[in-house]
């Protein structure tokens, strides 16, 4: 036990009471005793026992004998029958590789994490004082306090879990973060992972206001996103195939070439469009305009390293400063100093373009207009959520700046 103060054991008996844990180093050195409560109903259940708050092993080497013990309640069977297995010596938690107590600090974890070691949420007491005292473990509280907003996945499917408090995960980050986990909690965003690999989220929940990242593709039951779509040309890129219908669209446009002589951006029309791919959707009708979409099942393809290179889709707010976005009147407008574009959008990277032409046609409306206006007109509130509809007294968040509605 030189770096982990940690053993976990697997107990299954017929009553409910304390089962004590012993470490020594032999006789007449020195004892040290943790208790965990087994309430397992004849059941086998996981108890953690920490030293590592009671255990300062000094000069007198590590323990080299180990002793398991209920202790006898009053009233209680003098002679109990106990099964005890899988006695683990556990890791501490780590962080992609990286001691999660020792070598992060708080607020630092950003982009895809892979947790291994041991992660618990448990109760156990240090015996060895009068009265007893109570230690609470809460790897997962750690977790969250080294997390910062730009965390985009986390996989704990190598790491020793009991009492896993998936809120965690999430708690004041991104909502868009994807956990990969072995088994299923109550929670949107958690992929399960099978045997053969493949994965399944009973539900899948994004909003445009923070950064996506799927390092690993999977199967969504359900799929909701907070993005706004408005009257008419749309730019969007989503981590799953999608139709026109499903967008409120008469068709969608994906990008073919760029006309450097006549600077006209080329797209061309579909019923559909494949997962990660830039595009546009043509002729939102007014009574589809909306601010979340709903999708039934979707296979979300894992995030690529490029979104595309004159037409470019972003799955994270992105500087917009001299591209184009389209606006909120449906046309191209080139972004000034403070301009961005949000997740799940796109954006044109090529030199002052005169138009945009679909399928060969004359090119369109949908041309640049002043510069030093921002592409993004989303609204949020002082904790990052983007608000929607008619703004109610208070202070808000627009285009980077405070803003206060009377």
């Amino acid at each position: 036990m030189k770096d982990s103060k940690r053993l976990s054991i697997m107990v299954k008996k017929s009553i409910a009471n304390n089962i004590k844990v012993e470490l020594s180093a032999g006789a007449e050195t020195y004892w040290k005793h943790i208790a965990s409560w087994y309430d397992g109903n004849g059941k086998w259940q996981k108890l953690v026992f920490d030293f590592t708050n009671n255990c300062d092993f000094g000069d007198k080497g590590y323990p080299t004998e180990l002793a398991i013990y209920p202790l006898i309640d009053e009233g209680q069977p003098t002679t109990q029958e106990i099964f005890v297995d899988n006695i683990v010596l556990e890791d501490n938690p780590t962080v992609n590789g990286k001691s999660l107590w020792q070598d992060v600090a708080d607020g630092s974890l950003d982009g895809k994490l892979e947790l291994t070691g041991s992660y618990f949420k448990t109760k156990c007491m240090n015996t060895d004082v009068n009265p007893w005292k109570e230690y609470s473990i809460d790897d997962f509280a750690a977790l969250n306090n080294k997390l910062s907003a730009n965390v985009t996945s986390i996989d704990m499917r190598k790491a020793s879990t009991l009492g896993v408090d998936i809120n965690k995960f999430f708690e004041d980050k991104n909502p868009n973060t994807i956990v990969y986990a072995n088994e299923n909690y109550e929670h949107a965003n958690v992929v399960v992972v099978g045997a053969d690999g493949t994965g399944t989220a009973n539900s899948l929940e994004l909003t445009d206001a923070n950064a996506f990242n799927a390092p690993k593709g999977f199967t969504a039951i359900t799929v909701k996103l907070t993005r706004g779509v408005q009257k008419g040309i749309n730019s969007f890129v989503l981590p799953f195939a999608a139709t026109a219908e499903e967008l409120g669209a008469t068709q969608v446009a994906t990008y073919d070439s760029y006309d450097k002589a006549a600077k006209i951006a080329n797209f061309k029309t579909a019923a559909d469009v494949a997962a990660n791919t830039p595009f546009l959707t043509m002729d939102v009708a007014e009574d589809k305009v909306t601010d979340v979409l709903n999708f039934g099942e979707k296979s979300i393809v894992a995030t690529p390293e490029s979104l595309g290179t004159d037409f470019v889709g972003v799955y994270a707010k992105t500087d917009a400063n001299g591209k184009y976005g389209i606006n909120a009147e449906g046309k191209l407008q080139k972004g000034g100093t403070d301009a961005y574009v949000n997740a799940f959008h796109a954006y044109l990277n090529v030199k002052d373009p005169a138009g945009v032409a679909f399928n060969g046609s004359t090119p369109t409306a949908i041309n640049g207009v002043a510069a030093n206006n921002t592409v993004n007109t989303a609204v949020y509130d002082l904790s990052g959520r983007r608000v929607y509809g008619k703004l109610q007294k208070g202070l808000y968040i627009m285009n980077g700046k405070k803003v206060v509605v009377k």
